[in-house]
C-alpha cells in the first residue's frame, strides 16, 4: 500500500512556494519600495556625459 501523503509532497511545496513568492511581491509593493528613485543617473547631451548617484 502506498502513502498517499508521500504523493502530495511535491505538491504542497509548489503551492508552498508561490505563496511565498506572492507574500514578498505583495510586501514589495504595499511598502513602496517598487517607486524608490534610481541609485544612479546618466545624462548624455552636447556638454557631454554627466553620472550622478543618489547616495
Amino acid at each position: 500500500m502506498s502513502n498517499r501523503s508521500d504523493s502530495n509532497k511535491g505538491l504542497y511545496f509548489i503551492v508552498g512556494a508561490l505563496l511565498v513568492a506572492v507574500l514578498g511581491l505583495g510586501y514589495m509593493y504595499i511598502s513602496g519600495q517598487s517607486a524608490d528613485e534610481p541609485t544612479l543617473s546618466i545624462d548624455v547631451d552636447e556638454d557631454g556625459i554627466d553620472v550622478d548617484t543618489n547616495d
